[in-house]
């Protein structure tokens, strides 16, 4: 029995080390007037997307990483992107990525829709499906180590896919132009800008 307790009480105390170690360790970290918060909230608006939120993480001061979903008034997307800051201080500028994609209303929407004469007439874009990819240069203000505020512009390539409309309930489908009747896309480039801000957690 002895041996056991003097393992036991061995064993507490260096339990004890090693919990004091690794809380004046977080302490420290934590007052580090350095440190970075990781984690954060970005809200923005701007075009094509609309406005969005998204979760943000900040690996390290130069890289940000965001995932999230936007709406255009229309539909909402969802989006993910990557934003680099070659240099640290309250300027900095940018370069951010970002990829999107909003799936085209389903036949059964636009047959509830249509069948509802309560609702407001659909709009015919809101059949219309879109996918885009964004390169913005922009400048970041960082008010604080926790928030920044940011404007950027640059190019976006659009993907647009209109689905055929002939799935439709009588007596809608009867109704339908010839151009409605079948399904198209198209693909353009664009200017596009967007300006937000981030507030940063943890």
């Amino acid at each position: 029995m002895g041996a056991v307790s003097i393992v036991t009480a061995a064993l507490v105390v260096l339990s004890a080390h090693t919990a004091i170690a690794q809380t004046q360790e977080l302490r420290r970290r934590t007052s580090d007037p350095e440190r970075l918060a990781p984690f954060g909230l970005m809200l923005d608006a701007g075009m094509p997307e609309g406005a969005g939120l998204s979760a943000v993480f900040r690996p390290s001061p130069h890289v940000r990483l965001h995932i999230g979903a936007a709406h255009n008034g229309l539909r909402g997307a969802a989006r993910a992107g990557l934003t680099l800051l070659p240099l640290r201080g309250t300027f900095s500028p940018s370069l951010s990525l970002e990829l999107g994609h909003a799936q085209a209303a389903s036949t059964e929407t636009l047959n509830r829709r249509l069948a509802d004469r309560t609702l407001l007439p659909a709009s015919s874009m809101e059949r219309v499906g879109y996918s885009y990819a964004s390169a913005h240069l922009g400048l970041e203000f960082n008010a604080t180590r926790r928030l920044s505020f940011f404007v950027r512009g640059g190019m976006s390539v659009m993907e647009m896919a209109v689905p055929s409309l002939q799935k439709l309930d009588e007596p809608f489908r009867d109704a339908l132009t010839p151009v409605e009747t079948k399904s198209w896309g198209m693909r353009a480039l664009q200017p596009s800008a967007k300006l937000g801000f981030a507030l940063f957690f943890g």
